[in-house]
């Protein structure tokens, strides 16, 4: 069976990565990777490198985005709907070719909009992993909704995931609670790290991950000067008074040109990576022991690392969390006050040196591999067979 995976991030590729392994080693299934998205940017680091240095064969390119110095589709929502017509377009051109049997996607994000908008007139199945989960971002929670009555095989991170999606109309045995993919790979990284390094104490040093939550770039760019200036003001409590705060690049959602203008205008204070790989920053994130920001992977993978997490703001309201995350609003006394928390409070210390996760136990792409495998197409007519053709499925009375 032929298995089409798109994937359009650095961060989803990182997510992808344990299940690409056991697609690829399962006797059943035929992988056909596609690369689109920010993976084909330069300004945002050019990502499809590290596809081709992990070794994967890529089955097709697609552009989608149309970059822009600095950065890409200016023009507000007409240029990313344009973007949205190339991909879905560009995606089917690809499908045709490869004529996979089911498209896997992941998320929430405009590529598997695309991706599933093509699957979808073509008759495809398709797969969708992190369904059900709730976060608004910016048009996250619709894309993340739609492709849920699109897909035909939902593969969630956790039960109230997975209720969720049942409770949209879904066939209760299409729904399978695997746990969040990262997590598998998470678990080799922490092999690699020296005994007992994830229960020492760590600085506590703040990293910083933003992701723009309005299409507002000038907002954007308020906000994250209000985030630097609260964290400059407490460094010396943080980490070291003369380092520079780590700040990572954001995702290519309009309004980011505001945080990368923030992160430019303190070049003396921040030091700014666009893209880094999956394990450089879990590597990172371990060293420093502290993530300020709105990445659902803080949410989802970093309790698992035992690293504490400062949620900023609402584009991660809705998702579960584990007991490693404070949520505050974008406010500098309120961030202030979280950080002074990290520091000084043993409750809080104590679970995030628990390590317990809600997103699973590092263990879902051996059961997305089964599932695939075990899938039967409908062309015999039998029970049981999996048709592209959806019904809803009403909840009992």
């Amino acid at each position: 069976m032929r298995i089409a995976v798109v994937t359009g991030t650095r961060s989803e590729y990182g997510i992808w990565k344990p299940v690409l392994r056991a697609i690829a080693a399962h006797p059943k299934l035929d992988l056909q990777l596609i690369v689109t998205g920010m993976h084909l940017l330069r300004p945002f680091g050019y990502t499809i490198r590290e596809i081709q240095r992990d070794g994967w064969k890529i089955a097709a390119r697609v552009p989608m985005y149309r970059a822009q110095p600095g950065g890409t589709e200016r023009g507000g929502g007409e240029s990313y709907a344009a973007a949205l017509a190339r991909g879905t377009a560009g995606l089917a051109r690809a499908f045709a070719k490869l004529n996979p049997d089911v498209v896997m996607v992941l998320g929430d994000r405009l590529e598997i909009l695309a991706a599933a908008n093509a699957a979808l007139c073509q008759g495809r199945l398709i797969a969708h992993v992190h369904g059900g989960e709730t976060a608004p971002g910016q048009f996250d929670e619709q894309i993340r909704h739609a492709v849920t009555k699109m897909a035909h095989l939902h593969f969630c991170a956790t039960k109230m995931a997975g209720q969720r999606i049942i409770q949209m109309g879904e066939n209760p045995a299409r729904v399978q609670v695997v746990g969040a993919p990262a997590l598998d790979s998470l678990l080799e990284f922490r092999q690699t790290l020296p005994p007992g390094a994830a229960g020492t104490e760590r600085p506590h040093q703040p990293m910083l991950v933003l992701h723009p939550s309005s299409p507002n770039a000038t907002l954007e760019y308020q906000r994250t000067k209000l985030i630097l200036n609260a964290l400059l003001a407490k460094r010396a409590q943080t980490g070291p008074v003369n380092s520079r705060i780590l700040a990572i690049g954001p995702n290519n959602d309009p309004g980011h040109e505001g945080i990368l203008r923030a992160y430019r205008e303190h070049a003396a204070q921040v030091e700014l990576r666009l893209s880094v790989s999956q394990e450089e920053f879990w590597r990172l994130a371990e060293t420093h022991g502290l993530l300020v920001g709105n990445s659902s992977s803080g949410i989802i993978e970093l309790a698992s690392l035992r690293v504490a997490v400062i949620n900023l703001g609402a584009r991660q309201a809705g998702r579960e969390r584990s007991g490693n995350v404070i949520d505050i609003p974008i406010d500098d006394k309120a961030l202030r006050n979280a950080l002074h928390r990290v520091l000084s409070d043993r409750a809080f210390r104590r679970r995030v040196a628990s390590g317990r996760n809600v997103y699973g136990d590092g263990h879902a792409a051996p059961k997305i591999a089964a599932v695939l495998g075990g899938v039967k197409l409908a062309r015999s007519g039998r029970p049981g067979d999996i048709s592209p053709v959806k019904h809803f499925h009403d909840l009992a009375r």
